[in-house]
C-alpha cells in the first residue's frame, strides 16, 4: 500500500508536474537517484501491484515489491547499482518528461489506475499518475518488469 511519505511526495510531484507542463521544458534530474515507486490498482478495488526501492542510511536499498493482487510483498536489501540502473531506465525512456497526469479522451467508470514517483538527491522529484490512460514508451513497462526480476532472484 502507498504509505504517507508516498503520498505526501504524489502531491508534491503532481505539483512539481504542473508547474513543468506550464511551459518550461523538463530536464532529467540531476544527481543519484534516492526512491522510486511504481503502483497499479484497479478503480474498484485494491492494489494489483506495487514496487518500491529506496537507499537506506547504510547505502544498501530496501526493495518492496507485490506483483498479485493482495498477494504476499517481498522485501529484501540489495545495493545501490539497483537505484543507479533504474534511474538509465528513467533517462533512456525520458520518463522525466511524463505529464502529471493522464486520462482517457472519454470517461471510464472502472478500469486501472497507476502512479509512478522518483526522488532524488536535491529535492528533485518525478511524479505522474494516470487513469485508464498512459505515457507512450515503455518506461513504466522496464520499471515493473525490472523491479520483478529482483523480486524473483534468490528465491
Amino acid at each position: 500500500m502507498m504509505n504517507i511519505r508516498g503520498i505526501v511526495s504524489a502531491i508534491i510531484g503532481g505539483l512539481l508536474g504542473t508547474l513543468t507542463a506550464c511551459g518550461q521544458k523538463a530536464a532529467m534530474p540531476e544527481g543519484q537517484l534516492l526512491s522510486i515507486e511504481y503502483t497499479e490498482s484497479g478503480t474498484m478495488a485494491g492494489f494489483k501491484y506495487e514496487g518500491h526501492a529506496e537507499k537506506q542510511a547504510d547505502g544498501s536499498v530496501m526493495l518492496r515489491v507485490s506483483s498479485e493482487a493482495y498477494g504476499p510483498l517481498v522485501e529484501k536489501r540489495v545495493g545501490q547499482e539497483v537505484l543507479d540502473s533504474l534511474r538509465a531506465i528513467i533517462e533512456e525512456e525520458k520518463m522525466y518528461e511524463y505529464k502529471s497526469h493522464y486520462e482517457p479522451p472519454f470517461e471510464v467508470l472502472d478500469g486501472e489506475m497507476w502512479t509512478f514517483g522518483a526522488q532524488f538527491e536535491g529535492e528533485q522529484t518525478i511524479f505522474s499518475g494516470g487513469s485508464n490512460a498512459w505515457p507512450a514508451g515503455n518506461g513504466l513497462r522496464r520499471i515493473r518488469d525490472y523491479l520483478d526480476r529482483l523480486k524473483e532472484e534468490g528465491r
